[in-house]
């Protein structure tokens, strides 16, 4: 997906528990920028609601699940893949 960065949401968790708010708001902030859109996708949808329920945590509001995710876009030739 273009423009798509990495954050697998294990490194939001320690002991099964999200990271305090303010780490949680450092790991975003390297990706993104506050105002920005956060749209959240993994390979079916499951684990992008992890990253987006710790975005909101973490203060952010634009945040969104692309439930498709990965199964849906990979799927159909006409949408862009970055290799």
């Amino acid at each position: 997906m273009p423009n798509a960065k990495s954050l697998p949401f294990g490194e939001l968790l320690t002991d099964g528990h999200f990271l305090p708010v303010a780490q949680l708001k450092q790991k975003f902030d390297a990706l993104s920028n506050n105002d920005q859109r956060l749209i959240f996708s993994c390979g079916s949808g499951v684990t992008a609601c992890i990253l987006a329920l710790a975005a909101q945590v973490s203060g952010r509001d634009n945040v969104t699940v692309y439930d498709g995710s990965w199964t849906e876009w990979g799927a159909n030739e006409k949408y862009p893949v970055v290799k």
